[in-house]
């Protein structure tokens, strides 16, 4: 193992190593030896699959923690505390009827249902399906713990995504048993009440927690109400395996206020699109969703982990059009990850090898009626559709010597998907299959430049597969899409990672992806998508996060990414809408990827008093522009400046009590600004429409008993 007692004058020994340092030094603005646990000392799974130190990982990875997801925060949406993450945009709709738009380094901003490009974890268990799209209204951010956020060529190890992965873990009760009530107000009638029950009874861990939400929104018609709850039991079996039962549920309703046109953008952000309630756009999501961790330890050496899983979802959606206006989905979902991690040496140096195989299906049984003024009418499509994968995957991780570490992975994937159209005679049906089949690798090597400062390179090939939606429909519209490929992505990473002193660190990462056959709109008509095959894309960047603890009890933190996405290999695509005759646009090389901002920076000044019964914080957020479509026409939507501040009181009060209350007023400088587009919108309603100022104010109780 790396030895922790070297002499400074060993690594001074390496001029690059001594330049870093220096240069770095200069960061360090306060040494308080208080501060002992800044992220690059936590500890992570999410990379290779077993725990490891942050700054061990040759891999961009974020942990955003527990006091970073609840202290002054709303706690309402997954984009509150991935905004503090580099290279991730999570871009909230102000619209609970589609889902955030959430990009890893530019994978996943044109996803038009779910998270596309990204995997989704909560317990280990999986939230995005076999056909690679990723659902997070489950997520429960009341009782989560932390949240584990990775990019780049490690994510090849997960399969069907080239993005990255988003981990979500559930608080785990006790010592003590607590009951905490919460409740919140706000702006536009927000307004959601809850209560959390965790402990320890009996060797079993346990946490429960159900929360109401409900808002009239910003823009007229994006009324929303919605009920989670979330439960994890956690218990030993003998000395040797501990098992985790998860359950989750959620109940949402929610109106569609759809896009604007610019010339509704300028005359009133607030209102709703063309025939939004005319036709009464909306969805309502029921999801139930039960899993398992079972964590059997053989010996010093070897470790089993099983995660079966199993869960519904029924979505009915109303679209603006009228034919197959209507949109009733049933999901059945399933599989399980059957995983070995082995550590032992090789050549007198620490190894550890990660293998096992995954396996998801999900059922769809999909239907379509007409929309006749937001009421169901007669049947249009009725088919069914499933998605399988089976995967096998191994991961070597090996420190060749004190400074040097090898890490080697591949993934075997193949990925079925299917429809069988129940009314063969209506138009637009889909039916067919694909089998799509990728062998995926990844490969890094890490140098310690010290013990706590390091470089690293890596490379990863990834594959993302159509998902069942995207297959509905070829460029006609008159069968399916079962011809569509998989889009190949090989990218390379180079980062540094340095805790530079108690008081200050850095992370930089430098990335570069190329991607074959990226699956893009091919044909938009009446609000019905069809897809293709871009020939070539690239995504390129830059990552910077910094944490500093400074004077005055002030910490200050910094996220900035500078993203380049852009089409390396023009195509064509088609589209029609009302009044507008079909029409075949080229989309050029050098064209932005919508949706996918060119640039972004949080950065947060925090001051807590030393005895934690008060904090207070200033956020500024920045944006760059967006293209709203492939073409990059009409204009961008332009880029914007946000800040907003928050303030937490805390007190302690005998008998087993303590409350707190928090405060946030959001866009102080009431900024009118667009928050996110609908990419490709075939009627030009690209924009929504982000708040002006608005305000939130809420309070906890917490009751320990004896």
């Amino acid at each position: 193992m790396f030895r922790r007692n070297r002499p400074d004058w060993y690594f001074a020994k390496n001029p690059l190593t001594l330049l870093v340092s220096c240069l770095l030094s200069q960061g360090s603005y306060a040494k308080d030896p208080q501060y002992e646990a800044p992220p690059l000392d936590e500890v992570v799974i999410s990379v290779s699959g077993y725990e490891q130190k942050i700054l061990d990982t040759a891999a961009s990875v974020n942990v955003v923690t527990s006091s970073q997801i609840h202290n002054g925060q709303a706690e309402d949406n997954l984009s509150e505390p991935l905004n503090r993450v580099p290279g991730i945009f999570a871009l909230n709709r102000q619209n609970y009827a589609q889902d955030l738009q959430i990009s890893s380094r530019g994978f996943g901003a044109n996803s038009t249902f779910g998270t596309r490009g990204i995997k989704i974890y909560v317990d280990n268990i999986p939230g995005t399906v076999a056909d690679g799209q990723g659902q997070i209204s489950h997520i429960d951010l009341p009782s989560t713990e932390r949240i584990e956020v990775m990019r780049g060529p490690f994510s090849v190890l997960y399969g069907n995504s080239s993005g990255g992965v988003i981990s979500v873990f559930t608080e785990d009760g006790g010592p003590n048993q607590q009951i905490q009530p919460y409740f919140e107000v706000g702006s536009y009638s927000q307004r959601k009440v809850g209560l959390k029950a965790s402990g320890l009874y009996k060797n079993t861990n346990y946490l429960l927690d159900i929360g109401d939400f409900h808002t009239n929104g910003y823009r007229v018609h994006s009324a929303a109400d919605r009920f989670n709850a979330n439960s994890k039991l956690k218990f030993k079996v003998g000395g040797d395996t501990t098992i985790t039962f998860i359950a989750n549920n959620v109940n949402l309703t929610a109106q569609d206020p759809l896009g604007l046109t610019s010339t509704q953008l300028a005359a009133n952000p607030k209102q709703a699109g063309n025939n939004a309630i005319s036709q009464n756009t909306r969805k309502s999501v029921l999801q139930t969703q039960t899993g398992a961790t079972i964590e059997m330890r053989l010996d010093q050496a070897n470790q089993l982990i099983f995660t079966p899983y199993y869960g519904q979802r029924h979505v009915t959606q109303f679209l603006a059009a009228t034919s197959n206006g209507v949109i009733d989905l049933k999901r059945n979902f399933y599989g399980m990850d059957s995983k070995w991690i082995h550590k032992s040496q090789m050549l007198e140096m620490p190894f550890t090898v990660v293998g096992g195989i995954d396996m998801n299906e999900n059922d769809d049984h999909r239907q379509t009626y007409q929309n006749n003024g937001g009421v169901q009418g007669s049947l249009g499509q009725n088919y069914r559709m499933s998605a399988k994968n089976f995967d096998q995957y191994v991961h070597l991780d090996w420190r060749l010597l004190e400074r040097l570490s090898l890490n080697v992975g591949g993934r075997n994937s193949q990925t079925t998907l299917s429809s069988i159209s129940n009314s063969p005679a209506l138009n637009n049906t889909s039916s067919g299959s694909h089998v799509y089949q990728a062998l995926t690798n990844m490969v890094s090597l890490q140098y310690y430049l010290t013990e706590l400062s390091n470089v690293y390179v890596s490379y990863g090939s990834s594959f993302d597969t159509p998902t069942l939606n995207q297959v509905t429909y070829n460029s006609n519209f008159d069968g399916s899409n079962f011809g569509l490929s998989a889009a190949t992505t090989k990218q390379v990473e180079f980062g540094f990672k340095s805790k530079v002193s108690k008081s200050a660190q850095v992370n930089v990462a430098i990335f570069n992806a190329n991607t074959t056959n990226d699956i893009v709109v091919g044909a938009s008509s009446f609000g019905r998508t069809a897809f293709t095959n871009a020939p070539k894309t690239n995504r390129q960047g830059m990552e910077l996060g910094a944490q500093f603890k400074l004077p005055y009890q002030l910490e200050m933190n910094l996220a900035y990414t500078w993203l380049s996405a852009t089409v390396k290999e023009a195509y064509s695509y088609t589209y029609q809408a009302t009044g507008v005759p079909r029409t075949t646009n080229v989309v050029l090389s050098g064209n932005r990827i919508p949706g996918v901002p060119n640039q972004g920076l949080f950065s947060e000044l925090l001051w807590v008093k030393p005895n934690k019964s008060m904090e207070a914080a200033l956020e500024a957020r920045v944006n760059g522009s967006m293209a709203v479509n492939d073409i990059n026409s009409p204009s961008m939507a332009t880029g914007y400046a946000v800040m907003n501040v928050r303030g937490v009181l805390r007190q302690e009060i005998t008998g087993g009590w303590s409350f707190s209350q928090f405060f946030r007023i959001n866009n102080i400088l009431d900024r009118s600004y667009v928050g996110s587009v609908i990419v490709n919108q075939a009627n030009s309603q690209f924009y929504e429409a982000a708040p002006t100022r608005n305000w939130m104010i809420g309070a906890k109780a917490s009751y320990q008993f004896k």
